[in-house]
């Protein structure tokens, strides 16, 4: 009787937040003893900060890999944005015209991606690969190779703005957070995209319009990366090519390590992908305070990535497991 009651309060414990939360808390308490400087306010503003542009775009990637596919453009859409958004700003545009367009912009790059998968039925990867790859290229014509500055007054003024002590940055992504986890429980298209990962044929017959499914998760994928484009122009007071190199890598690892499936789709969460978000920022922070060289970060992030989907897949088939024997 006890062991039933054991398999039950599993069953309704999420293992991977559990494990994530129970890393997060050896790695913190770790840090803190290691550096006296690492539970500070100013070490916490800078660890938030330097990951909160891969967290923006990691909502939106959630839905994509839960939907089944995949969006590495994201790494050319963020500086692709920032770099027309600079453009316009330097040419006298009004900012808040030149931010609308610059994100319409990036919507419509997520919508050709969407339509280039659909009508050329080709795999997301490929599709999204190859524009990462064409808008890299153009982010390198535009620019010449060098950082566009000199900004009206009025626009450095928005980097400076800080709500309670809060970056812009940080609001934006607490409101977008909230949002996310609201709806991906609560509003009809972002159920949707669990269905049609889960099974995107069954999802069909059963009359939902799976192609409006998955062109609104790629648009809206493109418009956070090109959110994120946007604001790091008002962290950086410039827009340059460099812009977010290998982000796309350390958004779907930050996903991944969240418990979002890799391999199958239908699976993942808005919750998780915070927390895998906040370990992975935690990671980078640490990884600086120990002075360890930033050319071993590749090697980190990979090797998180194949523990992450390791660990999902792992956890997946205990709690499968543990269904089929309660049903017993």
């Amino acid at each position: 009787m006890k062991s039933g009651k054991w398999k039950g309060l599993l069953l309704k414990v999420n293992l991977h937040y559990l494990v994530l939360a129970v890393l997060i808390l050896v790695l913190v308490l770790g840090m803190s003893i290691k550096s006296k400087y690492f539970l500070t306010l100013a070490n916490f503003d800078v660890l938030v900060n330097n990951y909160i542009m891969e967290a923006i775009m990691a909502l939106g990637m959630t839905m994509v890999i839960i939907s089944g596919g995949i969006d590495l453009s994201i790494a050319g859409i963020l500086p692709f944005t920032a770099i027309i958004f600079a453009k316009m700003m330097t040419s006298g545009m009004n900012i808040p015209l030149a931010m609308i367009i610059s994100l319409l912009v990036a919507m419509g790059i997520g919508f050709i991606n969407n339509e280039l998968r659909s009508k050329l039925n080709l795999y997301p990867m490929v599709v999204t690969l190859s524009t990462s790859l064409i808008l890299k290229s153009i982010n390198l014509v535009l620019t010449g190779g060098t950082v566009i500055a000199k900004f009206p007054a009025s626009f450095k003024k928005i980097g400076m703005f800080k709500p309670l002590g809060i970056t812009l940055s940080c609001w934006i992504y607490i409101i977008l957070a909230v949002l996310f986890l609201y709806f991906s429980k609560n509003n009809k298209r972002f159920i949707q995209v669990f269905f049609v990962g889960g099974n995107a044929e069954a999802a069909k017959l059963s009359g939902m319009n799976t192609e409006a499914v998955y062109r609104f998760v790629y648009v809206m994928s493109a418009f956070l990366a090109g959110l994120a484009g946007i604001l790091s122009t008002t962290v950086y007071n410039s827009a340059s090519f460099s812009f977010g190199q290998g982000v796309e890598l350390r958004v779907i690892t930050a996903v991944a390590i969240g418990g979002t499936s890799m391999t199958q789709g239908g699976i993942g969460s808005i919750a998780g992908t915070m927390l895998g978000t906040l370990f992975l920022a935690i990671v980078y922070n640490a990884f600086v305070m120990s002075g360890m060289s930033t050319y071993y970060e590749n090697v980190v992030t990979g090797g998180m990535l194949i523990v992450a989907i390791l660990l999902s897949e792992g956890i997946r088939k205990i709690k499968l497991k543990q269904t089929q024997e309660t049903l017993k």
